[in-house]
C-alpha cells in the first residue's frame, strides 16, 4: 500500500478519505530534517505551512505529489518539483469566502475603530467616545491591488455599502470584471485616491515588497491598508515607518513578513493597527474544504486519474 505523509494535522474527514486508499503517516515536525526522516517511502505529501524544498524532494525518491492545504504555493519549490516530475496540487477555491469575509471585517473594523473602542470601553473610559470619530464606508473609495478570485468576491460583498471601488491588476482589463461594480485603474490611482487600500496578490519574486516606501508616500494620510494575502507583498519596515510618521492612518493585517512575528514587532503596540494570526482562511467550513480538496489531489495523482487542481504542468 502506498504511503501519504501529512506534515501537519488536517480535518479528520480528509484523513479518513486518504486512509481508504493509502497508509497515512502523521508527521510530528515541520523541520526539513524531520520531514525527510518521517516521509521516507511516501508517494505523496500534504502540507499546510511546512516548506517543501529541493533538498526534501531530492531526499524522497518515491515522491510523486505534493498537495497544498489551501491556495498559495510559495512554500513549495514548484520549479524543482516540475523538473523532477513531481505534481503540485492545491485547493484554490476552498477558502475564498472565508478570506473575503475576513477582509471585509478588517475594512469595517478599521472604519469603526472597533478594537480601540472595545478597549477604552472595557477600561471605563466611556466618556472618550467623543474623542474618536468613525468613518462611514458610504461615499468612500476602496482600492484593490490584485484582482483575483478573492478580490472579486470582496467587491461583491462590499457592493451594498455605496462605496466607489477601483482596482489595479496588470493581468486584468475592465472587460474581465464586467458585471462587478469596480473600475480598473492604474496602481498609482489606487494608492493616491483610495481611503482603504486592499493588497491582495499572490507572492512571487515580482510581487515581493510590491508595496513599499514609494507607495506609502502616494497614499492619503487618512488611508488604511489591509493585507490578508502574504506578508512579504508589503515592505513591513516601510509600512511601520509610514504608520509612525502619520503617512497612513492605520492597517489591518492577517499576515506578516516573518511568521510568527517576533515578540518585539512594533505593530503590536500601535493603537491604529488591527492584527490577526494568519487565520483568515481558518473557518470551520474552509478548513474541511481545504483538507478535502488537497486530499483529492493526492488521490488523483497516486491513482493515475485526471488532476482537478494542478499547479504545475508535467
Amino acid at each position: 500500500m502506498q504511503k501519504v505523509f501529512l506534515t501537519e494535522h488536517i480535518h479528520q474527514d480528509a484523513v479518513s478519505y486518504l486512509k481508504e486508499a493509502f497508509e497515512v503517516v502523521q508527521g510530528t515536525s515541520v523541520k526539513p530534517e524531520d520531514i525527510i526522516q518521517q516521509a521516507q517511502g511516501c508517494g505523496g505529501i500534504l502540507i499546510r505551512s511546512a516548506h517543501i524544498t529541493a533538498e526534501i524532494m531530492d531526499a524522497l525518491p518515491e515522491l510523486k505529489v505534493v498537495a497544498k492545504h489551501g491556495m498559495g504555493v510559495d512554500n513549495i519549490d514548484v520549479d524543482h518539483a516540475t523538473a523532477k516530475g513531481i505534481q503540485i496540487v492545491n485547493a484554490p477555491y476552498s477558502n475564498l469566502n472565508a478570506v473575503a469575509e475576513h477582509i471585509v471585517m478588517l475594512v469595517l473594523a478599521l472604519s469603526k475603530r472597533t478594537v480601540r473602542m472595545d478597549r477604552l470601553t472595557r477600561k471605563g473610559e466611556f466618556a472618550q467616545r467623543n474623542a474618536f470619530q468613525t468613518i462611514e464606508l458610504k461615499d468612500s473609495t476602496i482600492g484593490i491591488i490584485g484582482m483575483g478570485k478573492i478580490s472579486r468576491m470582496v467587491v461583491k460583498k462590499l457592493s451594498g455599502f455605496d462605496t466607489r471601488m477601483i482596482a489595479s491588476d496588470p493581468f486584468v482589463e475592465q472587460k474581465d470584471v464586467e458585471g462587478l461594480p469596480v473600475t480598473m485603474v492604474s496602481a498609482e490611482e489606487v494608492y493616491r485616491t483610495a481611503d482603504f487600500v486592499i493588497v491582495h496578490t499572490s507572492l512571487f519574486p515580482s510581487t515581493f515588497h510590491l508595496v513599499g516606501a514609494k507607495e506609502f508616500e502616494m497614499m492619503k494620510p487618512s488611508a488604511f491598508v489591509i493585507n490578508a494575502a502574504r506578508g512579504p507583498v508589503i515592505d513591513e519596515a516601510a509600512m511601520i515607518e509610514a504608520l509612525k510618521a502619520g503617512k497612513i492612518a492605520g492597517a489591518g493585517l492577517d499576515v506578516f513578513e516573518q511568521e510568527p512575528p517576533s515578540a518585539g514587532n512594533p505593530l503590536f503596540s500601535m493603537e491604529n493597527v488591527i492584527l490577526s494570526p494568519h487565520n483568515a482562511a481558518l473557518s470551520a467550513g474552509a478548513l474541511r474544504a481545504m483538507a478535502m480538496d488537497s486530499a483529492l489531489g493526492v488521490r488523483e495523482v497516486l491513482e493515475g486519474k485526471t488532476v482537478t487542481y494542478p499547479v504545475n504542468k508535467l
